[in-house]
């Protein structure tokens, strides 16, 4: 997941519960090898891993609280940090959130080529913003990433080639 090339077992903290991810963040070093893994072609897909849960089940002991965080809504932000940092080309970024999923599971999603759904999103990649979970529209809020300063937005995003989102300032 995103989660797990972005973030490792230090960002947890005192037992953040927002971070209680599955598979649990790890080192540094596996964090790195997972990019690795990705840019040897090994990882052929990155995913949000977006398992809400409501702020309730997280605001429990480490121990007890549920797994799982929404993600959707900063997946690209997330992996756009690794084309910013300089740990993958954006080519290959894009195409194992987009093409290489779509091959894998067969569907006809992932390309803009003539025939396809039209699914596709328009992003600036240098717009700085940073994750406010009050204005997430998913409806579960829990983000391990709260406050996290981001460079790159989704600006609209059209669904079999209609506008489904629209980022308002």
């Amino acid at each position: 997941s995103i989660n797990n090339l972005s973030l490792n077992e230090n960002d947890i903290g005192d037992f953040k519960t927002f971070l209680k991810l599955s598979p649990p963040l790890r080192t540094e070093n596996d964090r790195v090898a997972l990019v690795e893994a990705l840019n040897d072609g090994i990882i052929d897909v990155i995913v949000s891993d977006h398992r809400p849960q409501d702020e309730e089940s997280k605001r429990l002991t480490f121990a007890q609280a549920e797994i799982g965080a929404t993600g959707v809504e900063t997946l690209l932000p997330l992996a756009l940090e690794l084309y910013h940092n300089k740990s993958i080309k954006v080519k290959k970024l894009i195409a194992t959130l987009t093409s290489n999923p779509a091959k894998i599971l067969g569907i006809n999603k992932g390309s803009l080529s003539k025939g396809s759904d039209a699914d596709f999103c328009i992003f600036d990649i240098n717009k700085p913003w940073v994750v406010n979970k009050s204005k997430l529209k998913s409806k579960s809020k829990n983000t391990p990433i709260e406050n996290r300063k981001m460079q790159g937005q989704v600006l609209k995003t059209f669904v079999k080639g209609e506008l489904a989102f629209e980022k308002t300032n």
